[in-house]
Protein backbone atom coordinates (compact mmCIF):
# COMPACT_ATOMS: atom_id res chain seq x y z
CA UNK A 1 0.00 0.00 0.00
CA UNK A 2 1.23 3.24 -1.05
CA UNK A 3 1.87 6.15 1.04
CA UNK A 4 -0.88 8.49 -0.13
CA UNK A 5 -3.48 5.56 -0.12
CA UNK A 6 -2.49 4.59 3.97
CA UNK A 7 -2.65 8.01 4.63
CA UNK A 8 -6.24 7.88 2.96
CA UNK A 9 -7.12 4.66 5.43
CA UNK A 10 -6.23 6.12 8.06
CA UNK A 11 -8.00 9.29 7.96
CA UNK A 12 -11.49 7.39 7.51
CA UNK A 13 -10.15 4.96 10.68
CA UNK A 14 -10.43 7.74 12.71
CA UNK A 15 -13.22 10.06 11.36
CA UNK A 16 -15.87 8.85 13.42
CA UNK A 17 -14.46 9.61 16.41
CA UNK A 18 -12.59 13.25 15.36
CA UNK A 19 -14.91 14.74 13.41
CA UNK A 20 -13.65 17.95 12.79
CA UNK A 21 -10.37 16.81 12.10
CA UNK A 22 -11.42 14.54 9.00
CA UNK A 23 -12.46 17.41 6.96
CA UNK A 24 -9.25 18.89 7.61
CA UNK A 25 -7.33 15.54 6.00
CA UNK A 26 -10.24 15.73 3.44
CA UNK A 27 -9.32 19.04 1.68
CA UNK A 28 -5.47 18.65 2.02
CA UNK A 29 -5.54 15.41 -0.10
CA UNK A 30 -7.13 18.30 -2.42
CA UNK A 31 -10.20 16.57 -3.71
CA UNK A 32 -12.30 19.53 -3.97
CA UNK A 33 -13.25 20.32 -7.10
CA UNK A 34 -16.02 23.65 -7.53
CA UNK A 35 -18.83 22.99 -10.12
CA UNK A 36 -18.80 25.01 -13.55
CA UNK A 37 -20.46 28.59 -13.37
CA UNK A 38 -24.09 28.68 -13.31
CA UNK A 39 -26.29 29.00 -16.50
CA UNK A 40 -29.66 28.25 -18.03
CA UNK A 41 -30.78 24.75 -16.59
CA UNK A 42 -28.09 24.18 -14.92
CA UNK A 43 -27.68 21.34 -12.76
CA UNK A 44 -26.83 21.27 -8.96
CA UNK A 45 -26.02 18.33 -6.63
CA UNK A 46 -27.83 18.47 -3.84
CA UNK A 47 -27.51 16.38 -0.68
CA UNK A 48 -30.34 16.26 2.00
CA UNK A 49 -29.17 15.04 5.63
CA UNK A 50 -31.69 12.27 5.79
CA UNK A 51 -35.37 12.00 3.66
CA UNK A 52 -37.50 13.72 5.64
CA UNK A 53 -40.92 15.58 5.61
CA UNK A 54 -39.10 18.06 8.14
CA UNK A 55 -37.99 19.27 5.38
CA UNK A 56 -41.17 19.84 3.66
CA UNK A 57 -40.50 23.45 1.70
CA UNK A 58 -37.34 22.03 -0.40
CA UNK A 59 -39.91 18.94 -1.66
CA UNK A 60 -42.31 21.65 -2.23
CA UNK A 61 -39.48 23.98 -4.15
CA UNK A 62 -39.44 20.48 -6.48
CA UNK A 63 -42.58 19.77 -6.73
CA UNK A 64 -43.73 23.51 -7.39
CA UNK A 65 -41.29 23.58 -10.21
CA UNK A 66 -40.12 26.61 -8.33
CA UNK A 67 -36.55 25.63 -8.91
CA UNK A 68 -36.98 25.28 -12.78
CA UNK A 69 -38.06 28.34 -12.47
CA UNK A 70 -34.94 30.02 -11.56
CA UNK A 71 -33.16 27.73 -14.11
CA UNK A 72 -32.02 25.59 -11.62
CA UNK A 73 -32.24 21.72 -12.44
CA UNK A 74 -32.26 19.47 -8.88
CA UNK A 75 -29.90 16.21 -8.70
CA UNK A 76 -30.77 15.43 -5.44
CA UNK A 77 -29.18 12.75 -3.40
CA UNK A 78 -29.43 11.71 0.89
CA UNK A 79 -25.71 11.47 2.40
CA UNK A 80 -27.94 9.82 5.30
CA UNK A 81 -25.89 12.31 8.10
CA UNK A 82 -24.35 15.46 8.35
CA UNK A 83 -20.79 14.33 8.64
CA UNK A 84 -21.18 12.76 5.23
CA UNK A 85 -22.72 15.46 3.80
CA UNK A 86 -19.96 17.75 4.46
CA UNK A 87 -17.51 15.12 2.95
CA UNK A 88 -19.60 14.99 -0.36
CA UNK A 89 -19.44 19.21 -0.17
CA UNK A 90 -15.61 19.56 0.34
CA UNK A 91 -15.00 17.39 -2.09
CA UNK A 92 -17.35 18.55 -4.61
CA UNK A 93 -19.75 15.42 -5.20
CA UNK A 94 -22.69 17.60 -3.58
CA UNK A 95 -22.34 21.82 -4.40
CA UNK A 96 -25.26 22.47 -1.83
CA UNK A 97 -26.12 20.60 1.34
CA UNK A 98 -28.73 20.72 3.68
CA UNK A 99 -27.99 19.52 7.21
CA UNK A 100 -27.16 21.05 10.61
CA UNK A 101 -25.46 24.12 11.08
CA UNK A 102 -22.43 22.32 13.24
CA UNK A 103 -20.57 21.39 10.47
CA UNK A 104 -19.41 24.81 8.60
CA UNK A 105 -18.20 25.71 12.82
CA UNK A 106 -16.25 22.72 12.76
CA UNK A 107 -15.04 23.37 9.23
CA UNK A 108 -14.39 27.33 10.44
CA UNK A 109 -12.06 25.89 13.14
CA UNK A 110 -10.20 23.23 11.12
CA UNK A 111 -7.39 23.43 9.19
CA UNK A 112 -8.97 23.21 5.91
CA UNK A 113 -8.42 25.79 3.23
CA UNK A 114 -11.79 25.58 1.82
CA UNK A 115 -14.58 26.90 4.55
CA UNK A 116 -18.46 26.57 4.21
CA UNK A 117 -21.43 29.24 4.71
CA UNK A 118 -24.79 28.74 5.68
CA UNK A 119 -27.27 31.39 3.22
CA UNK A 120 -30.20 30.28 4.02
CA UNK A 121 -32.60 28.08 6.64
CA UNK A 122 -35.81 26.17 6.38
CA UNK A 123 -36.17 24.64 10.06
CA UNK A 124 -36.78 27.21 12.82
CA UNK A 125 -36.01 24.10 16.04
CA UNK A 126 -35.82 20.45 16.53
CA UNK A 127 -38.05 18.05 14.40
CA UNK A 128 -37.34 14.82 16.77
CA UNK A 129 -39.98 13.70 18.95
CA UNK A 130 -39.03 11.73 21.82
CA UNK A 131 -40.71 8.07 21.49
CA UNK A 132 -42.16 5.95 23.90
CA UNK A 133 -43.24 2.37 23.92
CA UNK A 134 -45.39 2.83 26.55
CA UNK A 135 -48.63 4.65 25.42
CA UNK A 136 -49.34 8.11 26.76
CA UNK A 137 -49.62 11.46 26.16
CA UNK A 138 -47.30 14.02 26.60
CA UNK A 139 -48.83 15.46 29.45
CA UNK A 140 -48.74 12.33 31.00
CA UNK A 141 -44.65 11.86 30.28
CA UNK A 142 -41.94 13.12 32.66
CA UNK A 143 -38.34 13.23 31.46
CA UNK A 144 -37.48 11.53 35.19
CA UNK A 145 -39.02 8.23 33.62
CA UNK A 146 -36.31 7.82 31.01
CA UNK A 147 -34.12 7.26 33.93
CA UNK A 148 -32.12 3.76 34.23
CA UNK A 149 -33.80 3.22 30.51
CA UNK A 150 -31.96 2.67 27.11
CA UNK A 151 -32.78 5.91 25.50
CA UNK A 152 -31.58 5.53 21.27
CA UNK A 153 -30.19 8.95 20.30
CA UNK A 154 -28.54 10.59 17.12
CA UNK A 155 -24.16 10.21 16.17
CA UNK A 156 -22.27 12.16 19.03
CA UNK A 157 -21.40 15.70 18.41
CA UNK A 158 -24.65 16.47 15.83
CA UNK A 159 -27.15 19.21 16.31
CA UNK A 160 -30.26 16.07 16.85
CA UNK A 161 -27.36 14.32 19.30
CA UNK A 162 -26.47 17.56 21.00
CA UNK A 163 -29.92 18.98 21.55
CA UNK A 164 -31.40 15.94 22.92
CA UNK A 165 -28.74 16.00 25.42
CA UNK A 166 -29.26 19.82 25.96
CA UNK A 167 -33.25 18.68 26.91
CA UNK A 168 -32.13 15.80 29.15
CA UNK A 169 -29.68 18.25 30.97
CA UNK A 170 -32.49 20.58 31.15
CA UNK A 171 -34.49 18.56 33.29
CA UNK A 172 -31.39 17.02 35.15
CA UNK A 173 -30.97 13.71 33.33
CA UNK A 174 -27.69 13.12 32.61
CA UNK A 175 -27.03 11.57 29.28
CA UNK A 176 -24.17 9.59 30.21
CA UNK A 177 -24.77 8.77 33.88
CA UNK A 178 -28.82 8.44 34.35
CA UNK A 179 -29.71 6.47 31.25
CA UNK A 180 -27.93 3.73 28.51
CA UNK A 181 -27.22 6.07 26.03
CA UNK A 182 -27.42 4.62 22.44
CA UNK A 183 -25.55 6.67 20.06
CA UNK A 184 -23.90 3.91 16.97
CA UNK A 185 -27.26 2.78 14.85
CA UNK A 186 -27.36 4.05 11.30
CA UNK A 187 -30.22 6.48 10.48
CA UNK A 188 -31.54 4.00 7.77
CA UNK A 189 -31.37 1.11 10.32
CA UNK A 190 -32.99 3.61 13.23
CA UNK A 191 -36.40 2.08 12.54
CA UNK A 192 -35.90 -1.44 12.35
CA UNK A 193 -33.77 -0.70 15.47
CA UNK A 194 -36.41 0.32 17.12
CA UNK A 195 -39.22 -2.55 15.97
CA UNK A 196 -36.60 -5.25 16.98
CA UNK A 197 -36.83 -3.59 21.06
CA UNK A 198 -33.32 -2.64 21.07
CA UNK A 199 -34.22 0.73 23.14
CA UNK A 200 -37.11 1.89 25.57
CA UNK A 201 -36.86 5.51 24.15
CA UNK A 202 -35.92 6.43 21.00
CA UNK A 203 -35.36 10.00 18.74
CA UNK A 204 -37.33 10.35 15.37
CA UNK A 205 -38.07 12.81 12.69
CA UNK A 206 -41.27 12.55 10.64
CA UNK A 207 -42.63 10.23 8.55
CA UNK A 208 -41.36 7.80 10.70
CA UNK A 209 -42.59 9.35 14.12
CA UNK A 210 -46.92 9.21 12.17
CA UNK A 211 -46.17 5.50 11.20
CA UNK A 212 -44.61 4.20 13.83
CA UNK A 213 -47.77 6.06 16.16
CA UNK A 214 -50.38 4.67 13.62
CA UNK A 215 -48.82 1.18 13.64
CA UNK A 216 -48.68 0.94 17.67
CA UNK A 217 -44.93 0.50 18.04
CA UNK A 218 -44.26 3.81 19.65
CA UNK A 219 -45.88 7.23 21.25
CA UNK A 220 -44.46 10.33 21.02
CA UNK A 221 -44.00 12.07 24.32
CA UNK A 222 -41.70 15.31 24.11
CA UNK A 223 -40.80 17.85 21.27
CA UNK A 224 -36.93 17.97 21.59
CA UNK A 225 -37.85 20.96 19.87
CA UNK A 226 -39.84 22.32 22.10
CA UNK A 227 -37.40 21.86 24.82
CA UNK A 228 -34.34 23.64 23.23
CA UNK A 229 -36.34 26.97 22.12
CA UNK A 230 -35.89 28.29 18.93
CA UNK A 231 -32.60 27.87 16.91
CA UNK A 232 -31.91 27.32 13.17
CA UNK A 233 -32.13 23.51 12.68
CA UNK A 234 -31.36 22.87 9.40
CA UNK A 235 -29.71 24.95 6.99
CA UNK A 236 -28.60 24.77 3.23
CA UNK A 237 -24.82 25.00 2.79
CA UNK A 238 -22.24 25.44 0.08
CA UNK A 239 -18.53 26.28 0.07
CA UNK A 240 -17.08 29.77 -0.09
CA UNK A 241 -15.29 28.89 -3.47
CA UNK A 242 -19.17 27.82 -5.21
CA UNK A 243 -20.89 30.70 -3.47
CA UNK A 244 -18.63 32.98 -5.23
CA UNK A 245 -18.61 31.15 -8.50
CA UNK A 246 -21.77 30.64 -8.63
CA UNK A 247 -23.90 33.56 -7.14
CA UNK A 248 -26.72 33.32 -9.40
CA UNK A 249 -27.28 29.79 -8.39
CA UNK A 250 -27.41 30.42 -4.97
CA UNK A 251 -30.05 33.40 -5.44
CA UNK A 252 -32.21 31.04 -7.66
CA UNK A 253 -32.29 28.99 -4.94
CA UNK A 254 -32.80 30.97 -2.20
CA UNK A 255 -35.52 32.93 -3.97
CA UNK A 256 -36.97 29.09 -4.67
CA UNK A 257 -36.99 28.01 -1.13
CA UNK A 258 -38.52 30.99 0.32
CA UNK A 259 -41.57 30.74 -2.21
CA UNK A 260 -42.07 27.18 -1.48
CA UNK A 261 -41.85 28.29 2.70
CA UNK A 262 -44.58 31.16 2.14
CA UNK A 263 -46.23 28.28 0.23
CA UNK A 264 -46.40 25.77 3.27
CA UNK A 265 -47.55 28.42 5.38
CA UNK A 266 -50.93 27.95 4.04
CA UNK A 267 -51.40 24.85 2.50
CA UNK A 268 -53.33 22.00 3.05
CA UNK A 269 -51.88 19.07 4.69
CA UNK A 270 -53.29 16.38 2.49
CA UNK A 271 -52.61 18.71 -0.51
CA UNK A 272 -48.70 19.34 0.68
CA UNK A 273 -48.09 15.74 1.34
CA UNK A 274 -50.03 14.46 -1.99
CA UNK A 275 -47.48 16.40 -3.77
CA UNK A 276 -44.47 14.90 -1.94
CA UNK A 277 -45.48 11.90 -1.42
CA UNK A 278 -43.26 10.41 -4.85
CA UNK A 279 -40.59 10.99 -2.43
CA UNK A 280 -41.45 8.51 0.54
CA UNK A 281 -43.35 5.65 -1.36
CA UNK A 282 -43.09 3.55 1.57
CA UNK A 283 -45.17 6.22 3.67
CA UNK A 284 -48.96 6.01 3.42
CA UNK A 285 -49.95 9.92 2.48
CA UNK A 286 -52.45 10.19 5.25
CA UNK A 287 -49.38 10.03 7.43
CA UNK A 288 -47.35 12.40 5.70
CA UNK A 289 -50.27 14.54 6.04
CA UNK A 290 -50.29 13.87 9.67
CA UNK A 291 -46.34 14.80 9.82
CA UNK A 292 -47.08 17.83 8.29
CA UNK A 293 -50.39 18.87 10.80
CA UNK A 294 -47.24 17.75 13.64
CA UNK A 295 -44.69 19.67 12.61
CA UNK A 296 -47.23 23.26 11.49
CA UNK A 297 -48.71 23.06 15.44
CA UNK A 298 -45.36 22.73 16.96
CA UNK A 299 -44.02 25.72 14.78
CA UNK A 300 -40.86 23.31 12.87
CA UNK A 301 -40.74 25.37 9.16
CA UNK A 302 -39.37 29.24 9.39
CA UNK A 303 -41.32 31.73 7.57
CA UNK A 304 -38.38 33.71 7.01
CA UNK A 305 -34.82 32.35 5.55
CA UNK A 306 -32.58 34.57 7.05
CA UNK A 307 -30.00 32.79 9.42
CA UNK A 308 -29.68 35.54 12.78
CA UNK A 309 -27.22 36.03 14.69
CA UNK A 310 -29.08 34.44 18.40
CA UNK A 311 -29.61 31.53 16.10
CA UNK A 312 -26.19 30.86 15.67
CA UNK A 313 -24.87 32.31 18.96
CA UNK A 314 -27.42 29.66 20.87
CA UNK A 315 -26.18 27.45 18.60
CA UNK A 316 -22.79 27.38 20.11
CA UNK A 317 -24.11 27.57 23.81
CA UNK A 318 -25.34 24.20 23.20
CA UNK A 319 -22.08 22.91 21.33
CA UNK A 320 -20.26 24.14 24.25
CA UNK A 321 -22.09 22.79 27.12
CA UNK A 322 -22.20 19.80 24.53
CA UNK A 323 -18.26 19.54 25.56
CA UNK A 324 -17.51 19.44 21.33
CA UNK A 325 -16.93 23.25 20.77
CA UNK A 326 -14.36 24.88 23.30
CA UNK A 327 -15.58 28.57 24.66
CA UNK A 328 -12.71 29.82 23.52
CA UNK A 329 -12.94 28.21 20.17
CA UNK A 330 -16.75 30.01 19.80
CA UNK A 331 -16.56 31.53 15.64
CA UNK A 332 -18.11 35.06 14.48
CA UNK A 333 -21.14 34.70 13.04
CA UNK A 334 -19.92 36.24 9.67
CA UNK A 335 -17.58 33.80 9.47
CA UNK A 336 -20.00 31.13 8.56
CA UNK A 337 -23.37 32.68 7.71
CA UNK A 338 -24.01 35.26 4.67
CA UNK A 339 -27.04 36.79 4.50
CA UNK A 340 -27.40 38.53 1.30
CA UNK A 341 -29.14 36.05 -0.45
CA UNK A 342 -32.10 35.07 1.60
CA UNK A 343 -32.79 39.06 2.10
CA UNK A 344 -32.83 39.98 -1.21
CA UNK A 345 -35.31 36.91 -1.73
CA UNK A 346 -37.22 38.91 0.58
CA UNK A 347 -36.60 42.09 -0.45
CA UNK A 348 -38.16 40.99 -4.10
Amino acid sequence: MNSTRLFTYRVARRFAAILPLWFVAIAALGLYAPSNDAGAATKVKYAEVVRSVFYLPKYIAIANGYFAEQGIDVDMTTAWGGDKGTAMLLTGRADIVLQGPETPIYVENSASPEKIKMFAAITATDGLFLMSRKKMTMKEFKWSMIRDKTVMGWRPGSTPGLFLEYAMKKHGVSPKKDVNHVTNIAIPARVGAWIGNKADYAVFFEPDISRLSREGYAYPVASVGGEVGKVDYTVFIATDSFIKKNPGIIQGWTDAIYKAMKWVETADAMDAAKRISKWFPKVKTEDIATAIDRYRKFGIWKTDPTIHPQAISSLQDILVEGGVLKANNRVAYEKVVTTRFSEKAKSK
